[in-house]
């Protein structure tokens, strides 16, 4: 192998970005793995989210359910991830070092092999709601480990046979905190600088002569987590907008980011875009996108549609990864509406009387 065409990246020095952010990770449902990453019964994997090490297992019953717990066992702490197994016939997961089982569901220490008597009550594992949906798995998060606020995402449409599952691309290790992606939906100013230029799906390359027109607007739902970003997108060549062209984009935020749903409108039909954020560090997110597409869409159309928005979120990554976060902007008028967008999105930080109670 020929080390010098290897694409490393270059270290940067400077400022400390990751402090001028607030050092939380938002309350809300996030994807945690997909199905496909652990389809068989028994099996386990090993993750790592919010700063935290978790160990990921579907169970050996009949239900197959997929559980998550803290990876480090309360006992002694070994990683259930490494070595763990899942009891035949049983939603536990089995410690290797010194055969602790733990259930899925709460938590809660089943069996101390060499233990006579009751297991104390306190004998339990961090365990995450968790949800399996449209291929994913996702579990709520809350650092006081408060039960869910509000549902995980689901689309029933996606569960009949108008769609199908067309693909997953991923993209780790995106040096961006998860409040960036909420602020550049309100952030209507930055649409034509970043995002006027055609692309080449999935490239860097611009088409000469050809620019696209944006239309934006953002939303809040009578739901608290619920907030829409909506874009009207028309190719323009030399000046002249061509409306055949017309594409209507609605994203949903289900919460602050974890999982965001893209749904793309046209002639052509209909194209649902799953994007998630997994937070790993404050300033660290690995984000994948899921595609689901009517089964009447020809599949380089869909590659078309959703290369294009791909290739456009990459144009907001040098930004993103270069930026610092700016507690009180100097805005001006027409900026749009950052400052309503941060209000609705602190919702999903604990107060800093709660912080105070933590411990972290």
């Amino acid at each position: 192998m020929n080390n010098s065409k290897l694409k490393v990246r270059e270290p940067r020095r400077g400022v400390d970005r990751s402090l001028t952010y607030i050092r939380q990770y938002p309350c809300g449902w996030y994807r945690i793995c997909d199905s496909t990453d652990i389809p068989k019964r028994g099996q386990v994997k090993h993750a790592f989210a919010f700063g935290r090490e978790l160990v990921i297992f579907r169970s050996d019953d009949e239900s197959s359910q997929v559980y998550v717990l803290d990876a480090f066992c309360i006992h002694m702490g070994a990683n259930l991830a490494i070595g763990g197994r899942v009891m035949p016939g049983t939603n536990c997961i089995q410690c290797p070092f010194h055969l602790w089982e733990f259930n899925g569901q709460d938590g809660h220490c089943t069996k101390i092999p060499y233990l006579d008597g009751k297991i104390p009550e306190k004998a339990k594992m961090q365990s995450y709601p968790c949800v399996e949906r449209h291929q994913m798995v996702m579990i709520w998060y809350h650092p006081s480990n408060e039960p869910p606020h509000y549902d995980a995402i689901c689309i029933d449409e996606l569960s009949t046979s108008r769609f199908e599952f067309r693909g997953v691309y991923r993209y780790p290790n995106i040096h961006m905190h998860l409040q960036e992606f909420a602020e550049n939906a309100a952030d209507v100013q930055h649409f034509q600088p970043l995002h006027g230029q055609m692309l080449i799906p999935w490239t860097e390359w611009h088409v000469p002569f050809v620019k696209v027109h944006h239309q934006a607007s953002l939303e809040f739902d009578e739901k608290p987590y619920l907030a829409y970003f909506y874009d009207t997108a028309m190719i323009q060549i030399f000046g002249k907008q061509y409306p055949s062209t017309k594409v209507d984009a609605s994203i949903t935020f289900h919460g602050p980011g974890g999982i965001t749903l893209f749904r793309f409108d046209g002639s052509f039909g209909r194209i649902y875009l799953f994007h998630t954020h997994t937070p790993t560090g404050y300033t660290e997110l690995d984000v994948e996108f899921l595609a689901f597409v009517e089964t009447k869409i020809p599949r380089l159309l869909n590659w078309y549609v959703i290369g294009n928005w791909i290739a456009q979120w990459q144009r907001d990554i040098s930004i993103w990864e270069n930026k610092v976060h700016k507690r009180a902007p100097f805005l001006v008028k027409n900026d749009g509406p950052i400052l309503k967008m941060r209000r609705w999105y602190n919702q999903f930080y604990v107060s800093k009387d709660e912080q105070e109670t933590l411990d972290w």
